[in-house]
């Protein structure tokens, strides 16, 4: 029996990591993020890349606080590819639990291995508050 889109969506974790494809019609193609999962009703998730000097110049170029980029070391727990991996909170996808239960059954997005932990969701969370780039209603839900 095939699960429907809204109980795939239920079951996903804070924290856990997802890759979406060429194809996704959300987030940025091709890249991974990061589920934070609130009230059981929304999905958000920040954008990932091992291009930590991008990251670090846009932040200067645009003036943000470099808090705003959190830098994760790969490790045995959160299973990133590449040694140095970034978060960009300034870049925040709202999809509900159905929607993205749906992508994924559609396989538009696939689940990775891997979760980050307690600790590195705070700096994630803390990280959207100082962005001036996330709607103050996001922040409100950190």
């Amino acid at each position: 029996m095939e699960l429907p889109g809204s109980l795939l969506g239920a079951v996903v974790g804070e924290g856990e990591k997802y890759f979406f494809t060429v194809d996704c019609p959300i987030g940025v193609q091709e890249h991974i993020h990061i589920c934070i999962k609130r009230y059981n009703k929304i999905l958000l998730f920040s954008t990932c890349s091992s291009q930590t000097d991008t990251a670090f110049r846009l932040a200067k170029l645009r003036g943000l606080d470099l808090n705003t980029f959190p830098v994760f070391i790969r490790n045995n727990v959160n299973k990133f590819q590449r040694d140095m991996t970034y978060v960009n909170c300034n870049n925040v996808i709202e999809v509900s639990e159905a929607e993205f239960g749906q992508l994924i059954k559609d396989g538009k997005v696939h689940r990775l291995e891997g979760k980050l932990g307690e600790f590195s969701m705070a700096l994630i969370a803390n990280g959207v508050r100082l962005s001036p780039d996330v709607e103050r209603r996001i922040k409100d839900l950190f």
